[in-house]
């Protein structure tokens, strides 16, 4: 059974002893049933909004169903909160199958614990479990566990084990040893390639393939390190294959400053994503347009031929290299084509950490009050502007608390005629909610705090 003419959206994130989040819970809600859905995460510093955004980076990063870079490897053992030996992350979904008019919850959650041996610290993903449930005109079956693999055998429930694999024990070996590997890598073993053929006929298999898609072309996670290259002058710029059913998206990252060498399919594409750019990026920035300059070819390391180019700007008649602009215009450029797939596709989710930086607030607004109204895709961002608490719907905004044991809430008794930015302010002063937002500071304290530091620094 496949899924090509299917649809899948984030329902639910729950994150337990993950950075200095101990229990957090966020749904993801549409106004209408096709519409846009948007997260938008305020709080003080420090108060748990990225820690969001770093967990839709590993759910991306098990679904693809690859080791992990080593590099990041030890950041993300970190992430497991101080008090606790392990983190739990935990995600709901929804998916609907259009051709066979299936709707299915589905629940994906795994457990990240941390091995320090000969002072390398390996982080393991494990105790993966996949739950669901089906849903159609005719029948409904119950939410139950389809694969765990928090077991010595591969994986269980026993009865879906013995239908899936059987008494075939080289079958067993196999998934033994992947599960190991994908222990020592830093992966997901329910993703794993070996998963995938052991049980490739199964309706489990393609709910999996589905989800494993999902997170290859149409979920996208872009951390502040991601951003924080632009000032280096290197621009991920984010390319849309096609604009069908069956979307296709992916991510390049291009230096600025100095010409790159690229394959013509590649270029093919790279054209096409900048068309698509120039009907939406003047209409943001006024006449401004990007361009793609063709400096000649050469020969690539594969021995293929490949096109030289360079990207660029132009306004009012004259083009500069792109690098010459400045970095919130290069931001708004970056991911400008991820939220004109959030406008246009169901499927599509994005997830930005500091979508603010570097973008004029009420531009900011207006964008999102865009997406919100017209779009059809999920946007999850953080961001200390609070521009948007003014031109989104209340159930967008999310809100951290000074509860570690439940820090994420949505407001309540917010009228249609309140404004969100000042009700926000009154909290903060007033704390009418049912859980601090803000961990008060002392304002003399501040002055006196940095009259002593000068004072020691003897200044």
């Amino acid at each position: 059974m496949g899924m090509k003419n299917s649809t899948v959206s984030l329902k639910r994130i729950l994150l337990e002893n993950f950075k200095n989040v101990k229990k957090g819970e966020i749904s993801l809600v549409r106004k209408v049933e096709n519409g846009a859905c948007i997260v938008g995460i305020y709080g003080q510093n420090g108060s748990g909004k990225t820690a969001i955004i770093e967990a839709m980076s590993l759910l991306k990063h098990c679904l693809l169903g690859y080791p992990m870079d080593p590099t990041i490897t030890n950041y993300f053992a970190s992430c497991i909160n101080v008090d606790s030996e392990s983190a739990r992350l935990e995600f709901e979904f929804a998916i609907e199958d259009v051709e066979a008019e299936t709707n299915y919850k589905v629940v994906y959650c795994f457990t990240l614990k941390k091995e320090d041996s000969n002072r390398n610290t390996k982080l393991i993903i494990c105790n993966e479990k996949i739950s669901y449930s089906s849903k159609n005109k005719d029948t409904a079956t119950k939410f139950v566990d389809y694969v765990d693999t928090d077991s010595e055998a591969p994986f269980v429930p026993k009865s879906k084990y013995d239908t899936l694999i059987g008494k075939d024990k080289n079958k067993k070996t196999a998934l033994l040893v992947a599960k190991k590997m994908a222990e020592a890598n830093t992966a997901s073993f329910i993703f794993s390639k070996e998963m995938h053929d052991a049980i490739q006929f199964e309706e489990t298999n393609s709910i999996l393939e589905r989800l494993a898609n999902y997170g290859a072309r149409e979920l996208f996670v872009i951390r502040t390190a991601s951003t924080g290259r632009i000032t280096l002058n290197d621009m991920p710029i984010h390319i849309s294959l096609d604009h069908n059913v069956d979307h296709k998206s992916g991510s390049l990252l291009l230096p600025l400053n100095r010409p790159n060498t690229v394959a013509p399919h590649i270029l093919q594409i790279l054209e096409r994503t900048i068309s698509s750019l120039n009907i939406v990026l003047p209409q943001i920035v006024p006449n401004l347009k990007v361009g793609l300059k063709h400096l000649g070819q050469e020969l690539m390391q594969n021995g293929m031929p490949g096109h030289i180019v360079q990207m660029t700007s132009s306004k009012d008649g004259h083009e500069f290299p792109l690098a010459m602009e400045s970095d919130g215009v290069k931001k708004i450029i970056s991911i400008l084509s991820l939220l004109i797939d959030v406008y246009n596709n169901h499927s599509i989710t994005v997830a930005i950490d500091e979508l603010d930086s570097g973008i004029f607030e009420y531009l900011l607004g207006e964008i999102l009050r865009i997406i919100s109204e017209k779009g059809k895709g999920q946007l999850l961002f953080t961001s200390h502007n609070l521009r948007p608490l003014e031109t989104l719907d209340k159930n967008f905004i999310v809100f951290t608390t000074t509860n570690p044991e439940n820090r994420y809430i949505r407001f309540s008794g917010v009228k249609t005629t309140n404004n969100l930015r000042d009700f926000y302010y009154r909290d903060i002063i007033l704390g009418e909610q049912s859980e601090p937002v803000y961990e008060t500071t002392n304002n003399s304290e501040i002055a006196l705090a940095f009259k002593i530091a000068g004072g020691s620094n003897g200044s």
